[in-house]
């Protein structure tokens, strides 16, 4: 009698004729603007950043509301505090919960401040107080000053992130309790699966291996591939 698993992935879904034309409209459209823009490397990560808040970018300009309040905490470094923005119900409802956000952009780039619209929505949807974290970026602060940074945050109240964070937090203080973790389009080995390696790319994707190394090398320079592996 042949075992079956209780979790099962339908590999027909992944197959190409399975994307549908409306996907496919977009991803095209997503690789024909990426060709207008310049890439984080190639203009230095300081000036990409002063380029993206200005909408400059292919990215359109970050759209910050006013019902969020700025607030920070204080950080390892004394003089140094960690902003950490918080977004509560637009009705003034009492939040059943905490939820923490870590933003995206490969060590390197975004900020606290970009996703307002978004953590807007979990807010009211959830009916949660959000607490948008302002990590250092990369390559002026790099591993593992950035992670050692969210601990604290995560101690007080992007996925590789958000799961690095946890791996660190329950090991270190085992009744520190979760309610859950929504690592969405995570990087979990900093090595790279072996797709990353094998896919064959069109130009221009939003995220491709070129990109990825650049980000990967500004966090974790000079590192062995048996040390990111770790």
């Amino acid at each position: 009698m042949a075992l079956q698993s209780d979790f099962t992935i339908d590999a027909s879904k992944f197959r190409p004729e399975a994307v549908g034309n409306e996907v496919r409209k977009l991803n095209e459209y997503l690789m024909d603007t990426m060709k207008k823009g310049s890439k984080r490397f190639e203009v230095g990560a300081a000036k990409y950043r002063e380029m993206r808040a200005r909408g400059e970018t292919v990215f359109p300009q970050a759209v910050v509301l006013d019902r969020g309040r700025n607030f920070s905490i204080p950080s390892r470094e004394g003089e140094r505090e960690i902003p950490c923005p918080v977004m509560t119900h637009e009705n003034g409802i009492e939040a059943k919960a905490v939820f923490m956000h870590i933003h995206g952009g490969g060590f390197v780039v975004s900020s606290e401040k970009e996703t307002d619209t978004v953590l807007a929505k979990i807010a009211d949807l959830a009916n949660v107080v959000v607490v948008s974290v302002g990590h250092r970026l990369a390559p002026e602060s790099r591993f593992p000053a950035e992670l050692e940074m969210r601990l604290i945050c995560s101690s007080w109240a992007e996925s590789h992130l958000v799961m690095s964070t946890y791996l660190q937090l329950t090991a270190s203080r085992p009744s520190f309790k979760f309610s859950g973790l929504i690592p969405n389009y995570g990087i979990f080995d900093l090595s790279f699966f072996p797709q990353v390696h094998i896919f064959k790319k069109r130009a221009n994707l939003i995220l491709d291996q070129e990109l990825m190394e650049h980000y990967r090398n500004a966090f974790c320079p000079d590192m062995s591939l048996e040390q990111l592996q770790k």
